[in-house]
């Protein structure tokens, strides 16, 4: 048996992608969720729960610390540091 708490699977919703980099013109939406997801699986799992949580779903630091079981300093720095790592990824990424 395991303490890990199994993450809250639920749909990222299409308008996270332009909070984390503006599409390119021309590219689909499609192409652009694909890329986030690429991104995100990239992504060390504290701080993909955390950024998730906090950006995607919308729950902000306090979301991010319940995901993550972190007090809410720390669950709201692993979701900046996610943040940055998704933006640099989704950057270095980009067509």
């Amino acid at each position: 048996m395991t303490d890990a708490r199994p993450p809250r699977c639920r749909p990222v919703p299409p308008d996270v992608a332009a909070r984390v980099a503006a599409p390119e013109p021309g590219s689909s939406e499609a192409a652009l969720l694909h890329r986030l997801e690429t991104a995100l699986a990239a992504l060390p799992e504290e701080e993909r729960r955390a950024v998730v949580a906090a950006h995607g779903y919308g729950e902000g630091a306090a979301g991010a610390a319940v995901e993550t079981g972190h007090d809410l300093g720390d669950a709201d720095a692993l979701a900046r540091n996610g943040l940055q790592l998704l933006r640099a990824a989704m950057e270095r990424d980009a067509p």
